[in-house]
């Protein structure tokens, strides 16, 4: 190989590069304009449990905002089969490390 060649090599790498990052820095910069949000994650949408029906019907719930719904998944199409109100969140209470004992020193009897 010449040096022509390894310089054309180099040149049409480097063009190839700066394609792609421009196209990456274009969809990061007008993205949101078409619809595309980088880094954005909903939290009120969730999927809370999956099971497998068999191998290609899956069943999900799917929780949105405070509505719980159970989808069925299938390659021919997916189904609403059930909607409810959700629970409440579940929140861990953690007790306090100066209860009502602790303030005595201990439980005596």
């Amino acid at each position: 190989m010449d040096l022509l060649s390894i310089l054309k090599s180099v040149a049409a790498l480097a063009f190839v590069l700066g394609i792609l990052l421009g196209g990456a820095y274009l969809l990061r910069k007008y993205g949101s304009r078409i619809g595309l949000k980088a880094g954005v994650v909903s939290t009120d949408l969730k999927v809370t449990e999956w099971r497998t029906l068999d191998m290609r019907r899956k069943l999900a719930v799917v929780r949105w905002g405070d509505k719980e719904h159970l989808v069925c998944l299938a390659p021919t199409g997916d189904m609403l089969i059930a909607s409810r109100e959700a629970p409440p969140a579940f929140k861990p209470v953690i007790p306090s490390s100066t209860g009502p004992d602790d303030a005595k020193g201990g439980s005596q009897s």
